[in-house]
């Protein structure tokens, strides 16, 4: 009898269903399950307090890399940190935002003024403009810079003239304000040829009007809002973030529940509104995925993986400050002598765009505050199948379990039971024949397997199991 792995759906009954209770440490793919990297941390990467803020671009064929404590910007290079500026005092509550324009990077913690790195003066950042408010999102909407919770007003969107960063003095050519009369708090803002603000209770759409009222704002959603401003996270047109009601996602025209009845309860359950500051969240283009962190703890260890392609879920232990988009570093003669020992050893040509860096790829700084990415051996993987009742109203008689799946050495465990109201009995197997069968004697009217592999075990997939069984007593 052959158990193919569905999806991930603990909010459903573990009995009667076709998916998974447990998927931990693994990705979808699309006939099963692939390993997760362990972290693997960046060279000189310590960045030496919490992070609060980080973020990358590249610029004029250099890549840039800045992350916030609570009293510095700092730049990364495979050297260690050049600080950039100090005295800028921010809270975890608020953080560090960074926002790219144009060839600059501008930062902001809500409090003090917006600041501004030029690549051409690459050792400070300095402050934007006087006229320029404080705000705790920034985001850029065609030409303009566009400022949510402006001057500590928690319903105030602001913006900069079209084209010109600095000029921020409402009605001096497009430089304008607008006062959100409901929805309660702004929680973020997301750029492009349009904006997105998003607020506690609901979802706007910012469309440029070019006559005297600048912006015209939309409402897309009512009653469902950004509640965790760190949940969101944006690739492409689709944003995603955490609401009252659960995981979502937004395309600029409507919001779409992705964790109702799979993972929404099981999220908010164990959600810990005490450190949900504390929460961050990317999107890993390079695998389609959208990663964010439970906040139960302070450092977060948990984070729930949404395959938006596949629109299938997962979980993964991941202890981390900051998650973020970066781009890959190019790598030297000296960086490529050190990873593969002899340079003439090297598979490809020295020319590839392999070494040239820019490409995107997610980071995060680690619970001790170390940068890195996910980019070594696979992480511990935990597989729990739903309960079964193999034969409908009689006892099973199982006599093996096979693994379906490529990786070299596992546990099983095969959890029994008579009733669905008791706790099953679980045994584990490690020692399985040549050809990948688990033996066992085990009867009962209820089943559920379960597959662990360790930590550094090398796989690359795992799709289900196939079961022996034979009917046995009557119920």
């Amino acid at each position: 009898m052959r158990q193919i792995y569905g999806e991930y759906k603990p909010d459903q009954p573990p009995h009667l269903q076709d998916g998974l209770q447990t998927a931990d440490g693994v990705v979808p793919i699309a006939n099963g399950y692939a390993p997760i990297p362990q972290f693997s941390a960046a060279v000189n990467g310590a960045l030496g307090g919490t992070c609060l803020g980080a973020a990358a671009y590249r610029t004029n064929g250099e890549n840039f890399v800045f992350a916030a404590t609570a009293g510095k910007i700092r730049r990364y290079t495979s050297t260690g940190y050049t600080d950039l500026k100090t005295g800028m005092f921010s809270t975890a509550a608020i953080g560090v935002r960074f926002c790219p324009y144009a060839s600059f990077m501008l930062a902001t913690n809500g409090v003090d003024a917006v600041q501004k790195f030029d690549p051409t003066s690459p050792s400070s950042f300095t402050d934007l403009d006087a006229s320029a408010p404080t705000a705790r999102f920034l985001a850029v909407v065609r030409g303009f810079v566009v400022a949510g919770y402006a001057d500590d007003d928690s319903l105030r969107v602001a913006w900069s003239d079209n084209g010109d960063p600095t000029e921020w003095t409402p009605g001096t050519l497009e430089a304008g304000l607008y006062q959100m009369p409901s929805g309660g708090d702004i929680t973020g803002l997301v750029g492009g040829e349009y904006g997105l603000v998003f607020q506690e209770n609901r979802v706007l759409r910012m469309t440029y009007t070019a006559d005297d009222t600048i912006w015209q704002f939309d409402e897309i959603a009512t009653d469902v809002g950004c509640i965790a401003p760190w949940s969101l996270a944006t690739y492409g047109k689709i944003t995603f973030f955490l609401s009252t009601k659960g995981l979502m996602a937004c395309d600029g025209i409507s919001v779409e529940a992705i964790g109702s009845e799979k993972v929404d309860r099981e999220f908010l359950s164990v959600l810990d509104r005490t450190y949900i500051e504390n929460m961050s969240a990317v999107v890993d283009p390079t695998r389609s995925l959208y990663i964010v962190a439970q906040p139960s703890a302070n450092p977060t260890n948990r984070a729930f993986i949404y395959h938006y392609g596949l629109q299938r879920w997962t979980t993964a232990q991941i202890g981390q400050q900051r998650m973020f988009s970066a781009l890959a570093a190019g790598a030297s003669l000296e960086d490529l002598d050190a990873i593969y020992g002899n340079l003439d050893l090297i598979p490809i040509s020295l020319d590839s765009a392999a070494f040239r860096g820019g490409y995107p790829v997610m980071m995060l700084f680690d619970a001790a505050s170390a940068l890195g990415a996910l980019s070594g051996t696979p992480m511990g993987a935990n597989l729990v199948d739903a309960r079964r009742e193999l034969v409908p109203g009689r006892k099973s008689r199982i006599t093996s379990v096979r693994p379906l799946g490529d990786m070299p050495s596992s546990t099983l465990s095969l959890s029994m039971s008579d009733s669905l109201s008791e706790d099953g009995t679980s045994t584990d197997y490690t020692d399985r024949t040549a050809g990948g069968f688990y033996r066992m004697r085990q009867s009962a009217n209820f089943s559920q397997v379960s597959l662990s592999i360790a930590a550094g075990v090398s796989w690359s997939y795992v799709q289900g199991y196939d079961i022996e069984a034979f009917p046995g007593g009557r119920a």
